[in-house]
């Protein structure tokens, strides 16, 4: 071999990125095109965010050979080349959706964008309610959610903050917003990304050693690491395994889709602390003799959980819950109550519906947070009858006022079709032996007022539904999905839409008032 210099560096994300606007990273002719697709850039920042290694980058700088360099780093042209630089050998993916995700392009001119390339993938975006990155196909925004490339600029903070309080957001919410905004910007600024540099040799010496470096891009899997850790202790247990074991057991309950990292805070919430003041990630905890036996009791509970969800509260669907942190909170309970009585079931499920309508779990700051799981735990142990935590500022907790369209990515859509799909059902208790799950069908458009929403196992609807027309001639079984006998007169879809909403929106009144809830606004029923 020639004379060859291989250094290793650890350097912020953000000095690649000005590496690659100053040209000192090029990419060469024979690099493979940009292949990845819209959901291994989403799990890149998800394992960035969760400060996840993602990696390291290879680069190389030949010691005479020339190649031609891609004149594009992503959608962005870049002009400059100085007389030295690296060409990206391997992490190119990575390299191409970090600086295509993170730049504004209002830094570029607009003749130096592929503005298709860059809308198709690369608008990547953050919801600080949901706190998960999406890629955006909508020219706007909510108020709540930003592109990510504005993480990292500190001037718009202020913005962000601004237009905040200009659309009359709770100062506890923005707050919340806040804190999470610049929590997210800061993990990207400061996150570090090695790279083994090499100088020297030739094309072929460059291949070789790319071919014996591991650096794939791949995150290291928590649960791996668990499983090698505990190896020793009980060669019975994988995590990895028992995880998988535990989709496939929740997917009677089509909660299949249960995210690893939902499990893992249910795991670690059981170690006598929230999940939220954890500052040991799984893998240390690994190290405890109790770990395994902990683990997999929470496992039990998390399905006890998930069959309690199901069954009393027609949560048919994960998707359908509102927050994740309700079902870390109810694993909670099932893992430390294992004979709970009807008393505590009840209170559990007004817990339930209470912080799905008033956004409990994002009005209150960090340390409210703690006061709520305080008090949650003294329901637990019975020196409390009530889980509800409400803050003493706040006289009664209030309801926002109803959704425009039928979205899951709403919490408060999701609280009118959890109270459509009950009220359906009588509130009644269903089994998770007879209900596949749910099915919606609009009347005119999909909005609130006109879905219609039922389990899929009642008889009596399914292709009835489907011919909405039909519904003339309806006999009272359809009382509980709002269509009675007053709509018989009403000629247009749309009137019926109204007509229903109005229907829905009183009996949902009701039933706030007996959980002891207002609505934030005044809600007008439709003329």
């Amino acid at each position: 071999m020639t004379n060859l210099k291989i250094e290793t560096r650890v350097r912020r994300l953000t000095h690649y990125l000005q590496d690659i606007r100053d040209g000192q990273i090029q990419v060469p002719s024979f690099q493979r095109d940009f292949v990845w697709s819209t959901s291994a850039i989403l799990d890149l920042f998800d394992s960035i965010k969760r400060g996840y290694p993602i990696g390291s980058i290879l680069f190389w700088r030949p010691e005479s050979e020339e190649f031609g360099t891609n004149e594009y780093f992503g959608p962005y042209k870049i002009d400059k080349k100085p007389e030295k630089y690296f060409y990206v050998l391997d992490g190119y993916q990575r390299l191409t959706s970090l600086f295509a995700c993170l730049i504004n392009p209002s830094d570029f001119d607009d003749d130096r964008i592929d503005h298709e390339k860059l809308k198709k993938n690369f608008n990547i975006c953050y919801d600080l309610e949901t706190e998960e990155f999406f890629i955006s196909r909508s020219i706007s925004l909510k108020s709540f959610q930003v592109s990510i490339y504005a993480l990292i600029n500190t001037r718009a903070t202020f913005s962000f903050e601004r237009s905040l309080n200009k659309e009359g957001f709770p100062e506890k919410l923005i707050e919340n917003y806040l804190d999470r905004y610049e929590k997210l910007g800061t993990q990207l600024i400061d996150y570090e990304i090695p790279s083994v540099d090499i100088e020297g040799g030739n094309i072929g010496e460059a291949v070789e050693i790319f071919s014996r470096v591991n650096s794939k891009g791949t995150e290291i899997s928590s649960d791996w690491m668990v499983s090698a850790l505990t190896y020793s202790l009980d060669n019975t247990f994988r995590l990895g395994s028992e995880i998988s074991q535990l989709k496939t057991d929740l997917k009677l309950y089509n909660w299949d889709k249960l995210k690893r990292d939902i499990i893992f805070k249910c795991i670690l919430h059981s170690f006598g602390k929230p999940f939220f003041d954890q500052s040991k990630k799984i893998e240390n905890l690994a190290k405890r003799h109790d770990f395994i036996e902990k683990t997999r009791s929470a496992f039990v509970a998390i399905k006890k959980a998930v069959k309690f969800l199901f069954e009393e509260l027609l949560v048919v669907d994960s998707k359908l819950l509102p927050y994740s942190t309700q079902l870390i909170f109810i694993v909670d309970f099932f893992n430390q109550v294992k004979s709970p009585t009807h008393e505590q079931l009840d209170e559990l499920k007004s817990w339930f519906w209470k912080t799905t309508y008033t956004n409990y779990f994002t009005i209150y700051s960090l340390s409210k947070q703690r006061e709520a799981y305080n008090k949650f735990q003294k329901f637990i142990n019975g020196t409390k009858s009530n889980p509800y935590y409400v803050d003493s500022i706040i006289n009664r907790p209030t309801v926002s006022d109803w959704p425009d369209k039928v979205s899951f990515g709403s919490v408060r859509s999701k609280s009118v079709l959890l109270f459509l799909l009950n009220e359906s059902n009588n509130w009644q208790k269903c089994s998770s032996e007879l209900v596949t799950g749910f099915n919606i069908e609009y009347i005119y458009e999909k909005y609130i007022g006109s879905a219609i929403i039922y389990l899929e196992s009642n008889e009596y609807l399914g292709e009835k539904i489907k011919e909405w027309v039909d519904l003339f001639e309806y006999q009272n079984d359809y009382r509980n999905l709002f269509l009675n006998d007053s709509f018989r007169n009403i000629q247009s879809e749309f009137d019926i839409s109204l007509f229903r909403q109005n229907a829905i929106f009183a009996e949902e009144r009701q039933f706030l008032n007996r959980l002891d809830l207002n609505y934030e606004s005044g809600f007008e029923l439709a003329r």
